[in-house]
């Protein structure tokens, strides 16, 4: 093998090592990306089924209670959401919904106060569509308080 070809079959190595972590990378950054959010946000988590009732959580002094009508929770079914603080003033409200299972893109909704009720708000959205059949879901109303943002999260399966 002359000079000239070891040279060549080296410099193709070296192009061949220099792709294949440039490969390496893009995975790495396409992953951190597209990851789905991680669970370990502060905040409270409801273990009761939204499907049966209207589910209540506390944090400390304050408590929240969520309502999604119809109770039969579907995919692009228009669902009426109603939420209910109590122990604080709540300036803004937003429910943002999040696949447990896949990444289903960013559903967020601003919820709107309901005249002469104070600490009752209210708001439309629907789930996105899943071709799996059932999936796993976690909602999180986030609340802007005068002590701080308050995030309760509500775990539910829908078809």
């Amino acid at each position: 093998m002359t000079q000239a070809e070891t040279k060549k079959k080296s410099t193709t190595q070296y192009l061949y090592l220099l792709l294949l972590g440039g490969f390496i990378l893009a995975i790495w950054l396409g992953t951190s990306l597209f990851a789905l959010p991680k669970t370990d946000q502060p905040g409270v988590t409801s273990n009761c089924d939204l499907r049966q009732q209207s589910c209540t959580v506390s944090h400390g002094e304050v408590t929240i209670t969520l309502d999604i009508q119809p109770r039969d929770i579907r995919s692009l079914t228009p669902l009426s959401y109603l939420v209910n603080i109590e122990g604080t003033n709540a300036s803004q409200v937003m429910i943002d919904l999040q696949g447990s299972e896949m990444f289903m893109g960013i559903n967020q909704t601003a919820l709107s106060p309901v005249a002469e009720k104070p600490g009752m708000f209210t708001g439309q959205g629907e789930l996105a569509v899943c071709t799996t059949g059932e999936m796993g879901w976690r909602l999180t109303v986030s609340a802007e308080t005068a002590a701080g943002r308050l995030d309760t999260r509500f775990n539910f399966r829908a078809k």
